[in-house]
């Protein structure tokens, strides 16, 4: 008798709300996550044309990275109700989407924690805080300590930061 195994991949960048997003960063907490959030009002072309540029440069730079890579656009009302469990689960609240009305803003998981990072030097910024998790990850697998990302920051794009627990 032959037996056939069926291997299923799960594409976890694909999601259609924020309780499928937080399931994928939740079960998959040792890849790194870089979660680009947008709002393109047609009526800001100045955003628009940010958002574009920006997102061709962290993709550019994520090039032979090891990350998951997705997008939230927020244009219409109705995604913060649908991605609320995900910017719950990141700290991503009220004040916080005012941002995006200036330009995108980048949300950086791993290991249950991270931050979320916006304005000038984000596509530089986003590889530094990758490679600092990579850094992080060799060297937890060396000792038995809690990973811990946040804390105070000098760079004029850092915004906040968000730890474990979920």
């Amino acid at each position: 008798m032959l037996v056939a195994a069926v291997y299923c991949h799960f594409d976890f960048t694909h999601h259609t709300n924020g309780h499928e997003l937080s399931v994928s960063v939740k079960d998959e907490a040792k890849k790194i996550w870089v979660i680009f959030m947008e709002s393109n009002d047609p009526a800001n072309k100045k955003t628009v044309d940010t958002n574009r540029e920006v997102k061709a440069a962290i993709k550019q730079k994520l090039v032979n990275e090891d990350a998951y890579y997705t997008e939230v656009d927020f244009t219409q009302e109705k995604t913060k109700t649908d991605y609320k469990e995900f910017t719950d689960l990141i700290d991503f609240k009220d004040k916080a989407f005012d941002y995006l009305k200036e330009g995108p803003v980048v949300a950086l998981v791993h290991n249950k924690k991270g931050c979320w990072i916006y304005g000038h030097g984000i596509p530089s910024e986003t590889v530094d805080i990758i490679h600092a998790f990579i850094l992080q990850k060799e060297a937890g697998k060396n000792k038995s300590e809690a990973i811990s990302v946040g804390g105070a920051s000098t760079h004029p794009s850092a915004s906040g930061s968000f730890g474990g627990g979920y």
